[in-house]
C-alpha cells in the first residue's frame, strides 16, 4: 500500500514517508487534505525543535504513526488557542513522562498526558487470537456492542500514574474507537466520569490528582475540536487553572 497517485505529499511528508513502515499498513494520506495536514503538524514540529523526536513515530507502523499525530494534532491545537507548549517530556511521578506541558495567559503549567484508545481494544481476546487486529477497522455486515465510555476510565487509570499533586493536570482521549467518543460525548463522558452506578472517576475524590478530561477529535481534516469535563474533586493544586477552563468551556456533569 501507498499513498494514491493523485495525492502530493510536501517536502517534509516525502521525508516522513520515506522508508515508513506504515506504507504496508495502509494508504495514509489517502486524501490530499491528510497531506496537506501531515505537512502543517510536521512544520509546527520543527519549529518547536521537535521533529527529530517524533520523526521514528511518524515513521512507524500505523498505531504508532496515528498516536504520535493525535499528540501533535492536540498540540498545535493547544498553541493556536493561546496556550503555548512550555515543556515537551514533561517528567511525572516516578520519572515517567507526560506528552507536553502548556501554559495560557495566566502562565499556570498544566501537565499533559494525550490517550488514543483504538478500537483493538475493543476487540474480545477470541477475536485477537484470530487476527481481527490485522483487518480493517470495520468489515461488511460485522456487528457488536460497544461501551466507548469504557475507554475512558480506561485512559484515566492507566495514566493516573503519571500524575503528581503539585501541579494541574490535564489528561485528553483523542480515540479511534469503533463508536467514536465524539458522537454523545457528554453521554459517555457523563456516565464515566460523573456517575456513581458507574465507578465514576469523578464522583469520589480517588482521583484528585486529575484535574480534567477533555475530549479530542478532527471535525474534518485540520479543523480540531475538544470538550473538557472537570473533576470537582481535585486537590486545589491540581485543578486547571481558570484561563483553560475559559478558553475551552469546562464543564462538570
Amino acid at each position: 500500500m501507498a499513498p494514491p497517485t493523485s495525492v502530493r505529499l510536501g517536502p517534509l511528508g516525502l521525508a516522513i514517508a520515506n522508508g515508513a513502515r506504515w506504507l504496508n499498513d495502509d494508504e495514509y494520506p489517502a486524501w490530499q487534505q491528510y497531506a496537506d495536514e501531515l505537512e502543517r503538524l510536521a512544520t509546527f514540529v520543527i519549529r518547536e525543535g521537535q521533529f527529530d523526536s517524533y520523526l521514528g513515530r511518524l515513521q512507524g507502523r500505523r498505531n504508532e504513526r496515528d498516536s504520535a499525530l493525535a499528540e501533535l494534532r492536540v498540540a498545535f491545537h493547544f498553541d493556536a488557542n493561546g496556550f503555548r507548549i512550555t515543556q515537551w517530556r514533561p517528567v511525572g511521578a516516578d520519572a515517567t513522562e507526560g506528552e507536553f506541558a502548556v501554559a495560557g495567559p495566566s502562565g499556570t503549567g498544566t501537565f499533559v498526558e494525550v490517550k488514543s484508545p483504538g478500537w483493538e481494544g475493543e476487540l474480545s481476546d477470541e477475536e485477537k487470537r484470530k487476527g481481527r487486529t490485522r483487518l480493517p477497522k470495520y468489515l461488511p455486515f460485522e456487528g457488536r456492542a460497544v461501551a466507548p465510555w469504557e475507554r475512558i476510565q480506561f485512559s484515566v487509570k492507566k495514566s493516573y500514574k503519571k500524575l503528581t499533586p503539585t501541579r494541574p493536570n490535564l489528561l485528553i482521549i483523542a480515540d479511534d474507537l469503533f463508536v467514536s467518543l465524539r458522537h454523545g460525548t457528554e453521554m459517555h463522558a457523563g456516565q464515566a466520569l460523573y456517575e456513581a452506578r458507574s465507578n465514576g472517576c469523578f464522583a469520589g475524590s480517588k482521583f484528585q490528582n486529575l484535574g480534567g478530561v477533555a475530549i479530542f477529535w478532527e471535525e474534518d481534516v485540520g479543523a480540531y475540536y475538544m470538550k473538557l469535563f472537570l473533576n470537582r474533586f481535585a486537590l486545589p493544586s491540581t485543578s486547571l487553572p481558570d484561563d483553560m477552563r475559559a478558553r475551552f468551556g469546562g464543564q462538570t456533569l
